[in-house]
């Protein structure tokens, strides 16, 4: 499966890498054969500058890449638009900088780019009429990524092929035909370039387009990560393209302008020459930056197998062939044999031809380390490499051979460019190699045991219905809690199941989807790998946006909700989804972890059997409140479920002794039902409204509709529900109704000091007595504090398809809150925020909950034995 993915990934690098060369062989030929071959060298001199334009898109979009599939794999459209928008922005800035630099002073660039007398008049008006074309030139470079990620590969290849044509057919006519000279040869470059962004462009305007423009989603807070990520793998350019400006005038000094010609021609064609080698690198390093997330160290083994075996040899067929043609391409550029610029260039591609191998042994070890997390020893090679490893060879050699000095820099820098990874091997492990997998800079740990790693393959939904269960029973045989277990293994179903749902062909199996569950050191990774259509950067979010069930999808919102990594990659073909989740967050073995579930079943089996099936009547009643509020808060059997897991926390296992049986039930079941209230049928409003003083209501509020007045008292709503319905529920007793009816209705508002309302022992017909203040304080504080952006309906669906005023302030202000952590003493929440509106509003928040906290624990100080620990609640509010 390895060669097979590596083989199918590879001739598509390779066309991306050598259709970059194109344009600069066919100007370098017109130059070398229609004008003269000085100009070659005037063309040579300025590639140095394209380097750098290169480069500075390179940062660009390698940052964005990774931001984008980082963001991508979370389905948060806004940052991916963000990140895009950042992009065209950062790109634009940029690109008007050298395009004024180009127009304002190109007399002091091309003495700076080394030009000397005789070449500096031809070089300004090359630097001049090539500016026009810059911009979009880096435009074109960062939308023909994005349009990947829009699977809009198509316009892109037709773009290229566009460029292309243009550039020739301009080339002949201005250059050969009408004989404008290097005015035309920059003139037909630029005018290629515009056409390029003129094919990619008209899809953004389109409106078909996933991702949009706008100023005001511009993220400039994530330009300095975007230019961290990128820098690195920039930085290679940048150098070469320094060290393209010192090699230039020691030619110039040492070998004169056939030795510039030359170096030049063999520069436009360098792209063609290495791209096999270039392309090997870049699939080496998506291939094993995967296999490197997974610790999947037999994958990389085969990697390098195939590497070792074919690849090496396939580059010395390739170094054949270049040795061959050595001649012929020399002749491309400068048609007499007999010159010395011939010569020299026909030299200079016979020595590079036997580089070719070598060349492929530097991109895999440089590719590897970067997969590798090795980001200093790369930054360091590829200014060593690009720089310093032909540099300083040139210095000395060229005085005392020539052009011929500089071209056997090309082979010795290769040499000690490889001769580095062995130092740096020694450096990092600090001893000599002593294994195998030292040469492949494994430590012992690294890699995952047969036995922690679950690989399925899944075919179609046959395959899939086992999935889960299989899932859920590898994850809880290594020790996951239950819960943990339960929403990894329904993530990942589900994930698989949109995968096969809209992207395998009905009827045909000749897609394939796997799917891996790695434990680590108490550490889980979810990955999702299929040869589907790539990636749709909506399609998390409208997974569940779409359902009208907001229990659908609850595996993908829980996991999402507490993963510390997900991220996307697109492997030419092969989607790759992964999603870390760090022990802290799910697999740290929680004790209060249901804690009085578990407790409730020692205690009695027959209460938490009741229970059991009250959880499952309930789920659907819960479901109904979208009916009258379709666009409110998360009041599911979710909020339920979390409400519960806040009380576990609050009491702690201190407490949970001194709770008996009834007290346990009591609370559970108010926990689930305290909310039905704001989904009860028409039938039951109009029986309850009355007593709630429905005409008073509408009397004092003319606008009022009725899911006005129903969240308004559907604490009191809820009460009557559990009353009416205490038979469905099947309750031990009258008493033990009026106590889970008083404790659902503590929720909110209810004098928690009442003795009438709240007695503090209420007695129950088995001899069991009942603390309902401190039942209910503990489902009013965890009521008051589920405000995480989890119980935004955000994720159900859009905030911009919203109406009602109230509730677009009310999902903004939880959609900035990102987390809520317990701890003894506090509740801690973290909310982000560009807008001040939104961080008052949170403010208010905090601050009404610090008054529900303030309230609950002086009820439960005063009328009960019990505490509440935590005494704050804290806002930590960062800028988004």
């Amino acid at each position: 499966m390895i060669e097979k993915l590596f083989f199918k990934m590879l001739p598509v690098q390779i066309l991306i890498f050598a259709m970059g060369s194109v344009n600069s062989i066919v100007d370098g030929a017109m130059a070398g054969r229609f004008i003269d071959s000085s100009s070659v060298g005037v063309v040579g001199l300025y590639y140095s500058m394209i380097n750098i334009i290169n480069a500075s898109g390179a940062v660009f979009l390698g940052g964005s890449a990774v931001l984008c599939g980082r963001f991508m794999g979370r389905g948060d459209i806004d940052k991916t638009e963000g990140v895009f928008s950042l992009d065209m922005a950062l790109t634009f800035i940029i690109g008007t900088v050298l395009t004024l630099i180009s127009l304002v002073i190109p007399g002091p660039l091309a003495t700076a780019l080394g030009a000397n007398a005789e070449l500096k008049g031809a070089l300004v008006t090359y630097i001049m009429w090539y500016s026009i074309g810059i911009l979009p030139m880096l435009f074109s470079q960062q939308i023909a990524a994005f349009l990947q990620l829009e699977r809009q590969d198509k316009r892109g290849y037709i773009g290229i092929a566009g460029m292309t044509a243009t550039n020739i057919i301009l080339d002949i006519v201005l250059v050969a035909v009408f004989r404008m000279g290097i005015f035309g040869l920059a003139l037909a470059t630029s005018i290629s370039n515009i056409v390029y962004f003129l094919i990619l462009t008209p899809y953004y305007l389109s409106g078909r387009s996933q991702l949009h423009f706008a100023a005001s989603k511009i993220r400039w807070k994530l330009a300095p990560e975007m230019l961290r990520i990128g820098f690195p793998g920039a930085l290679l350019v940048f150098c070469m393209g320094f060290r393209g400006l010192v090699i230039n005038r020691i030619l110039l000094k040492y070998a004169g302008g056939d030795g510039l010609s030359a170096m030049s021609a063999f520069n436009m064609i360098l792209g063609i020459l290495i791209a096999f080698c270039l392309g090997n690198g870049s699939v080496v390093r998506m291939l094993v930056s995967v296999f490197f997330g997974e610790e999947d160290r037999n994958s990389i083994w085969q990697l390098f197998s195939v590497l070792e075996k074919k690849a090496m040899a396939l580059s010395a067929l390739v170094a054949a062939i270049v040795l061959i043609l050595s001649k012929p391409v020399a002749g491309l550029f400068f048609s007499d044999p007999g010159s010395n610029v011939y010569s020299l260039t026909y030299k200079l591609f016979m020595i590079y031809a036997l580089c070719i191998p070598m060349v492929l042994i530097c991109q895999v070890q440089t590719n590897y380390l970067q997969a590798m997390g090795h980001a200093m020893f790369v930054n360091f090679v590829s200014v060593f490499d690009g720089f310093f490893a032909m540099v300083i060879p040139s210095l000395i050699l060229a005085p005392i051979l020539g052009a011929l000095g500089v071209w056997l820099a090309n082979p010795i820098g290769i040499i000690l460019t490889i001769l580095t990874v062995p130092l740096y091997r020694v450096i990092y492990f600090k001893r000599l190699p002593q294994r195998k997998d030292d040469l492949m800079f494994f430590f012992e740990d690294f890699g995952v045991p047969h036995d922690d790693s679950l690989f399925i393959t899944i075919r179609d939904n046959d395959e899939l219905s086992h999935t889960a269960e299989r899932v859920q029973q590898f994850c809880e045989g290594h020790d996951m809690e239950k819960r943990a277990a339960y929403y990894s293994a329904l993530c990942l179903e589900e994930l698989a199941g949109n995968v096969i749902k809209h992207g395998f062909t009905p009827g045909k199996r000749d897609h394939s989807l796997n799917a891996l569950v790695i434990i680590r050191n108490n550490n889980v990774i979810l990955r999702i790998k299929d040869d589907c259509e790539p990636f749709d950067i909506r399609q998390i979010a409208q997974m569940v946006r779409q359902q009208n069930d907001p229990s659908a999808n609850i595996g993908i919102r829980m996991v999402y909700k507490i993963a510390d990594d997900v991220s996307y990659q697109n492997l030419l073909g092969l989607n790759v989804l992964t999603i870390r989740i760090h022990d802290r967050d799910l697999l740290r073995l929680q004790k209060t972890d249901f804690l009085l579930e578990k407790t409730l079943a020692r205690l009695d089996p027959d209460l938490h059997g009741r229970f059991n099936d009250t959880v499952f009547v309930v789920q659907k009643i819960l479901s109904r409140y979208r009916l009258l509020f379709p666009e409110y808060t998360d009041h599911s059997e979710l909020h339920s479920m979390t409400v519960i897991d806040c009380c576990n926390r609050i009491i702690g296992l201190e407490q949970i002794a001194r709770l008996n049986a009834d007290e346990i039930y009591i609370l559970l079941e108010a926990s689930y039902l305290h909310d039905t209230g704001m989904g009860i049928s028409r039938k039951d409003y109009d029986e309850f409204k009355d007593i709630f003083g429905a005409a008073s209501y509408f009397d004092e509020h003319p606008d009022a509709e009725i899911c006005d007045f129903v969240r308004d008292r559907h604490n009191e709503f809820s009460g009557l529900f559990i009353e009416k319905y205490s038979g469905m529920f099947d309750f031990p007793s009258p008493e033990h109704t009026f106590a889970i009816k008083q404790v659902a209705r503590g929720h909110r508002r209810t004098d928690l000091y009442d003795e009438h309302e709240y007695p503090s022992d209420y007695r129950l017909p088995n001899g069991n007595t009942v603390c309902l203040p401190y039942l209910a304080a503990l489902i009013r504080i965890a009521d008051e504090i589920d405000v995480v952006a989890s119980r935004n309906p955000l994720v159900l669906y859009d905030i911009g398809l919203l109406t009602d005023k109230d509730q677009i302030a009310e999902n903004k202000k939880l959609a900035a809150v990102r987390e809520m952590k317990m701890t003894p003493d506090a509740f801690i929440l973290t909310a982000e925020t560009d807008d001040e509106e939104v961080e008052k509003s949170v403010e208010e928040m905090v601050s009404k909950m610090q008054k529900t906290l303030d309230l609950c624990r002086d009820v439960v100080s005063q009328r009960t034995d019990y505490t509440i620990s935590q005494k704050k609640v804290v806002l930590k509010c960062k800028r988004s």
